[in-house]
């Protein structure tokens, strides 16, 4: 009888599983914005000095751990770059030094659509990760960025 009500678990709990796997229900509806820096644009002149501060975001927890090398605890957009801040920590990202802002969705087992993220690739051939489910606003974040870079002012290309 126990083995019976074990081996009906079982195939419930299995059922259950693929169900989900194979029909996830779907989160927010993003607007997520790509924008790949020309190499060829004048506009965007190689400067030392950040400019006057625009916005400001800060992450989700108060305490990151040493090893959480991705995590970021605060993110500043100044006119010419931006500095994201961790424990003691601080990394200078100027514009000139981009070459693209890429979405990501993120989707779990049980969630299809659960966060986004953002991806800053520089010239270097580095890459700078921002999730959303680590840093509060990081959606109003991203838009006063992407109007400050507009195609009017010419400083990138939009996809």
């Amino acid at each position: 009888m126990d083995r019976i009500l074990y081996l009906l678990i079982l195939i419930g709990l299995g059922i259950f599983f693929i169900y989900k796997m194979f029909n996830p229900p779907t989160s927010y509806k993003y607007n997520l914005k790509t924008i790949i820096f020309l190499s060829d644009n004048n506009m965007l002149t190689k400067t030392d000095t950040l400019g006057f501060h625009i916005f400001t975001v800060k992450g989700k927890r108060k305490f990151i751990l040493p090893s959480e090398f991705d995590l970021w605890k605060e993110i500043h957009l100044f006119e010419n770059g931006i500095i994201l801040k961790k424990n003691k920590k601080e990394m200078k990202l100027f514009f000139y030094e981009m070459y693209a802002i890429k979405p990501v969705l993120v989707n779990s087992f049980f969630v299809k659509g659960k966060y986004f993220a953002y991806i800053i690739e520089l010239r270097n051939s580095r890459k700078v990760i921002l999730k959303s489910n680590e840093i509060n606003n990081l959606d109003l974040f991203m838009e006063k960025l992407f109007s400050l870079l507009s195609e009017e002012k010419g400083n990138g290309c939009y996809n």
